[in-house]
């Protein structure tokens, strides 16, 4: 019986050891939809658990039109620290711009029929206009990264670069009886080198003034995809892998709300809502659910792009000492004056500097996208604060959560207290009206309320209506 039970238990132990034996999984991670910060985050956390967990490749489905070329830039950095670990860039769209360049940073490109790679010229968005071309600088800057990638994942040069600059005239030419990708230059410089009739051109790639993309067949023919499969069970038939050693990743809720926040559309919104919530709470006396409501959508732009690390404590900080200076001069301060523009300045300057990753460097692509975002939000804001002023307050919802009824005297309401008496007196306004405030009618000190309008301070005044328990005033 002892010699059983040890039986069992040897024979449970190799089975263990057989079950817990370490693998060598590879890992898939989508590249999907528009190039932000939220994805880089999320790609480098992927690549993280794969080099802990001795991950023999990583596998990047690829489709996309492109995004930030910064967040771009961080993933080329992520896939070059995770060498020696195999990375395959596999496109089953679109891999343009940006995503050109992370195709590009991979060890290895296949292709789906029907995919395509390239059209890389980093444009700059303008406010109220189609985005353009971004400077030679930035375009240069691009080139070089592409160029640098390519070597060094030993693709063709010149098709990364032709990617980025629409100058690039790039020739297939068979040189002896070697094939060789070239530019118009390059081949004007080898031909003294030559005798007459080695260098043939075979094809022209891609003629000057035009971004090179390639298809799937194009890119394998030039030597820039390795294979053209139909699929993921084809391609990890290619590569020799076991589907059962594949970890999916995906983003996690937090990573795509992230993403959601920064996105290009998504980030002016927020600040328009916040910025009416602040405002329709101006006009409102007390605080209630617009202010509230206006408070979590700018907390939020924050969040979000102080988690895909665009902003940090020092906007956070800039911009909310200016939210306290505009609020002094609202309800401390008497007039508008020096406190409130400084805290409307260092609102604008805590959300600008919160869309920029690297301030200091002021890429015309980057400050162009910060514009475009602030300045649309800004225009909405004034927008829809007009129509919303003029229109709401005719609307059934308007009346449904705002007291419009008024207690008159005609119809037998008396209140407990008079300001019959006061009905066309003059005074003088104490502190500004915005529109409520302190007056002085009388030698006594009340509170009125105008029509809408706002009065500064040390204005003549005349007591226009005294109607539902308020003193309405007028400037005289």
């Amino acid at each position: 019986m002892r010699k059983i039970i040890l039986l069992i238990i040897i024979i449970l132990f190799f089975a263990g050891i057989a079950f817990t034996q370490v693998k060598e999984p590879f890992y898939i991670i989508p590249i999907k939809g528009a190039i932000d910060l939220g994805l880089s985050s999320f790609v480098k956390r992927a690549l993280q658990e794969a080099k802990e967990n001795n991950a023999k490749a990583i596998i990047l489905e690829i489709d996309t039109f492109g995004g930030r070329v910064d967040a771009a830039l961080d993933i080329c950095k992520y896939l070059q620290d995770f060498k020696p670990i195999k990375s395959i860039a596999f496109i089953e769209g679109n891999a343009w711009s940006a995503g050109a360049l992370i195709a590009l940073a991979s060890q290895n490109i296949i292709m789906a029929p029907g995919s395509s790679i390239g059209s890389a010229e980093p444009r700059a968005m303008g406010f109220g206009a189609q985005d353009t071309a971004t400077d030679e600088k930035t375009v240069s800057a691009i080139r070089a990264k592409f160029k640098s990638v390519a070597e060094i994942n030993n693709y063709p040069a010149n098709l990364a670069l032709a990617m980025v600059d629409k100058d690039f005239e790039i020739k297939l030419v068979k040189v002896k009886d070697d094939l060789r990708i070239l530019t118009a230059q390059e081949i004007e410089e080898i031909k003294p080198r030559h005798k007459e009739g080695q260098i043939q051109i075979v094809k022209t790639i891609n003629p000057k003034g035009k971004l090179l993309n390639l298809t799937a067949s194009e890119a394998k023919e030039l030597g820039l995809a390795s294979a053209v499969v139909k699929n993921r069970q084809e391609l990890f038939k290619h590569l020799e892998l076991n589907e059962t050693d594949a970890i999916f990743t995906e983003i996690t809720w937090s990573e795509a709300l992230v993403r959601l926040i920064t996105h290009p559309l998504i980030s002016p919104l927020l600040l328009t809502l916040g910025f009416l919530g602040l405002l329709f709470e101006l006009k409102i006396p007390g605080w209630g659910i617009s202010g509230t409501l206006g408070a979590i959508f700018l907390v939020l732009f924050f969040w979000g792009h102080y988690l895909a690390g665009l902003a940090n404590w020092t906007e956070i900080v800039i911009f909310g000492i200016g939210v306290v200076l505009v609020f002094l001069e609202i309800f401390i301060i008497p007039g508008f004056g020096i406190a409130g523009i400084a805290g409307m300045a260092l609102i604008v300057t805590g959300i600008f500097l919160a869309l920029l990753k690297f301030p200091l460097h002021l890429p015309q692509i980057q400050l162009g996208r910060a514009f475009s975002t602030l300045g649309y939000a800004i225009v909405f804001t004034v927008l829809v604060a007009i129509l919303g002023l003029k229109f709401l307050p005719k609307t059934r919802l308007w009346k449904s959560i705002i007291l419009t009824t008024e207690e008159k005297k005609e119809e037998g309401f008396r209140s407990t207290v008079s300001f019959d008496k006061y009905l066309g007196k003059k005074g003088k306004t104490v502190t500004v009206l915005r529109p409520s405030g302190k007056a002085d009618i009388g030698g006594e000190m009340l509170d009125v309320v105008t029509e809408g309008d706002f009065i500064e301070k040390d204005r003549d005044i005349v007591v226009a209506d005294v109607s539902g328990g308020k003193i309405v005033v007028k400037e005289a």
